[in-house]
């Protein structure tokens, strides 16, 4: 059973998980990218690579590293075949199976057509169609589960095809203590703790409903004493529109700095929820974010907040950073104006490529997206 404990965004990273990138991704075609959140497809290889790069310098600087394609070898026998069976569209006859081939039926997926190789009854076994559905997004641990103080938030998935997701992360992670999330949507890219406090946005992939049913309850057991809620706004509910969680549009590198989409989020609509009362602030965001990091907070806004270079570094992820140090984050290599501006702002910043891993996901992904931090103080 894992311990966990975040206090803060800017702590230092002490434990966290991460997902090899696998044999889902060969899953993905020009027919199944859109059902499967998907932008483009990767190179699986240079993605790998990409993705083991990025995995070496959070060891690097401290990380003690829990990678979720090992930890689903250490389930029994009789867990592995549940999660199959309950994730199932077919009847697979699972009796004969090893548990490495179980495991990566869980992720990988299974094809109708491999499934009727097994036995199963399927009368046209469609190549494109699966009795288990890849986990092509398992990559992106940063969404099915969340950590708030000693809690474990298991987050509901907007998108019908990571639905699984949480109820995988929690079997095989075990931690002590769970927040499954009934209600709504809730989803961990858009989930920052602030010691003692949350900063969450909703609108395009944790919704209203979402947070109405969890943030009372981690008032409720102690875990935070207020919320500021942002209203992310996008042209259509599309998960190709470049404006997914709240990680995509800010960051918080340190306790005293934040990236900052300046042109999206000075429109955003911001709500205080504290106790039994939520209110609306008139202000923009960076103006409330200073009563809870300091009147003294620098901005550091998106290819500042130049029209062409902030289009370009948004859309790139400049603000999708993991802060692993006092100070100190992990970003990618090719966002170098706001780069520039957060080293200037006092910020280290470790860079890396990631041309293929930023084809990823629906909204694109970056460094944050890859990561669950279990231990962050």
């Amino acid at each position: 059973m894992i311990q966990v404990q975040v206090k803060a965004e800017y702590s230092p990273l002490r434990k966290v998980v991460v997902a090899t990138p696998g044999n889902e991704k060969t899953r993905l075609t020009p027919k199944t990218l859109y059902e499967l959140q998907y932008a483009e497809i990767p190179d699986p290889v240079e993605l790998k690579l990409e993705h083991d790069e990025f995995v070496k310098k959070l060891r690097e600087n401290g990380a003690e590293v829990i990678n979720l394609r090992e930890e689903v070898m250490k389930l029994k026998e009789e867990e592995l075949v549940a999660l199959i069976k309950s994730s199932s569209e077919c009847d697979i006859l699972l009796d004969n199976l090893d548990k490495e081939l179980m495991a990566e039926i869980l992720i990988s997926g299974l094809t109708a057509k491999e499934a009727k190789e097994m036995g199963a009854n399927v009368l046209i076994p469609e190549n494109e169609e699966f009795c288990v559905k890849p986990l092509v997004n398992i990559m992106f641990t940063r969404d099915p589960g969340m950590v708030l103080g000693g809690t474990y938030v298991s987050g509901k998935m907007r998108w019908e095809s990571r639905r699984r997701e949480p109820e995988i992360f929690t079997a095989i992670l075990k931690p002590k203590n769970v927040l499954k999330v009934e209600k709504g949507f809730f989803e961990g890219g858009d989930f920052f703790p602030l010691d003692g406090r949350l900063l969450m946005g909703f609108g395009t992939r944790s919704s209203g409903l979402g947070l109405s049913y969890t943030v009372p309850k981690l008032m409720e057991s102690g875990e935070i004493d207020e919320a500021i809620l942002v209203k992310l706004d996008t042209p259509e509910l599309h998960p190709n529109k470049g404006i997914g969680h709240l990680d995509t549009v800010m960051g918080i590198p340190a306790q005293d700095v934040i990236v900052y989409y300046k042109s999206l989020l000075d429109k955003s609509s911001v709500y205080l929820y504290k106790g039994k009362e939520i209110v609306r602030d008139n202000r923009v965001l960076s103006e409330v974010m200073k009563d809870y990091l300091g009147h003294d907070l620098r901005i550091v806004n998106i290819g500042n907040a130049e029209y062409y270079a902030e289009e370009r570094e948004h859309w790139l992820l400049a603000s999708n950073i993991i802060v692993v140090g006092k100070n100190k984050i992990i970003a990618y290599e090719h966002n170098r104006l706001t780069n520039r501006l957060m080293t200037e702002a006092g910020i280290e910043i470790i860079t890396f490529k990631g041309n293929e891993i930023i084809k990823e996901g629906g909204e694109r992904s970056g460094p944050r997206c890859m990561t669950l931090p279990l231990q962050k103080y």
